[in-house]
């Protein structure tokens, strides 16, 4: 029984929020002593100004400093010279630490991604728990390296661009080209580790128009693969049974106005490579609209043929992103999805996600992800044929602490329950023995 474990994990969840408490009575304390620092050298620069001569007016005075936390970044091609040096990192889209290469735009850098996962069970899997499956054991998730260079016209001109990632560890299987078995399909060197390159394409941009071509990530839903874009460790059942995770073709998206782009693209099916064995067709596409500065509204679709004997698919996800207040942030998300023309083997699956984010300070901040996932046929959520239809259940609670600017501690805890038949390989957990699981862990990111 893992239970005193689970116990323990909650009570480091405590110690970190106490701490954190703490850490900010410290700082109020003596924030008289930080920010208003700057404040008072420019007093004292405008003070000494005038006490030197007072014939002087208030038109001769020098410009008041620059406080050196708002000071503005030098141009980063006048101080780097052929080397490489740190740049911004922020929002969802950001991977890791970047590094901009002089003169070429060029975009370096990876993460490191490990942790601890277990089930109250003491089962030595977690279950259907996707890239978690793996059960009271420390893992290496992502061991990520990346080169690329953005394509951005800012509305003007030409520019290129292109992407390779490489990938390795427990999370490597799971983002090979499975659809078609080809690629990287082979690159495995156990049972559990392996190696995955899930991007390589290239980028041309016309004013407002960008083209990708290539193997890339989604552009459906929330959750992505990346382990320092995704606020919890583990993944929805909705990310990791209902969608892509990878595509390869083209894809076109355009800036209709400030406020409205639209996508669309050809590729060859979900989670394929370059051969396209399986012959697979589809569209790639949606809309995205800035609804107000608060709030945003995403729809993505991907439909047409699946393959060889896989009939049509069709899918559409809807992510609706609100920022309640400076702090606070509530996603909802809706997919949809189902396979056909395979006869009585046709499936349906749906799903909502509900996400809360609260950033209590910027090196702390707490979240919660509420789902209801619905496969309707059993086709999805498969811990061994044959699946059982029904309905899963999950809710996630975390933090997200960041000590160091390139650390980032995930620690959650996590409730699952099942609704539905159980088929003849038993119940979603426990060795099949259950449809509840109580499950928590953590784990360490450490971007370069």
């Amino acid at each position: 029984m893992k239970t005193s474990k689970l116990l323990l994990l909650g009570g480091m969840l405590a110690i970190l929020i106490a701490g954190n408490a703490l850490a900010q009575e410290v700082g109020q304390a003596s924030s008289d002593l930080r920010q208003p620092a700057s404040v008072r050298h420019v007093a004292y620069d405008y003070m000494n100004y005038y006490q030197d001569d007072a014939s002087k007016s208030p038109s001769d005075a020098p410009p008041p400093a620059v406080p050196e936390e708002t000071a503005p970044v030098a141009d980063i091609a006048a101080d780097c010279g052929t080397g490489c040096e740190p740049v911004g990192c922020g929002g969802r889209g950001c991977r890791g630490v970047r590094r901009r290469c002089c003169g070429s735009n060029l975009d370096i850098g990876g993460w490191l991604s490990s942790g601890y996962f277990t089930n109250a069970w003491g089962a030595g899997g977690n279950g259907p728990l996707g890239f978690n499956n793996i059960g009271d054991e420390m893992t290496m998730n992502q061991l990520w390296v990346y080169a690329g260079r953005e394509a951005n016209t800012g509305g003007y001109g030409i520019d290129w661009g292109f992407r390779v990632d490489y990938l390795f560890g427990v999370d490597g299987p799971d983002t090979q080209a499975f659809g078609d078995t080809g690629w990287d399909t082979t690159w495995n060197s156990t049972t559990e580790y392996g190696s995955a390159m899930p991007q390589l394409y290239g980028e041309i941009a016309i004013n407002d128009l960008t083209v990708k071509f290539g193997r890339f990530y989604t552009n459906i839903g929330w959750e992505v693969v990346q382990a320092p874009d995704n606020f919890f460790y583990t993944h929805s059942y909705t990310m990791y049974y209902g969608e892509p995770f990878t595509h390869t073709g083209f894809l076109a998206s355009y800036n209709l106005t400030d406020r409205i782009t639209v996508s669309g693209g050809w590729t060859n099916g979900w989670d394929a490579a370059f051969d396209n064995t399986n012959e697979g067709s589809t569209f790639l596409g949606g809309i995205g609209l800035t609804l107000t500065d608060n709030a945003s509204l995403t729809w993505a679709t991907t439909f047409g043929d699946f393959g060889l004997g896989a009939g049509d698919i069709y899918m559409n996800s809807i992510v609706f992103e609100l920022a309640v207040t400076d702090r606070f942030t509530y996603i909802l998300q809706h997919d949809l999805g189902n396979n056909t023309g395979l006869g009585a083997g046709d499936n349906e699956w749906y799903g909502i996600n509900q996400y809360l984010q609260y950033e209590i300070n910027d090196c702390l901040a707490a979240g919660m992800r509420i789902e209801w996932f619905r496969d309707d046929d059993g086709a999805r959520v498969i811990t061994g044929p044959p699946g059982n239809a029904g309905n899963y259940y999950e809710v996630t609670g975390g933090l997200n602490w960041k000590p160091l600017d390139n650390l980032i501690v995930r620690p959650e805890l996590r409730y699952d329950w099942y609704e539905g038949t159980i088929g003849a390989d038993g119940a979603p957990f426990g060795n099949g023995q259950h449809t509840t699981q109580f499950s928590g862990g953590l784990d360490f990111i450490v971007t370069f």
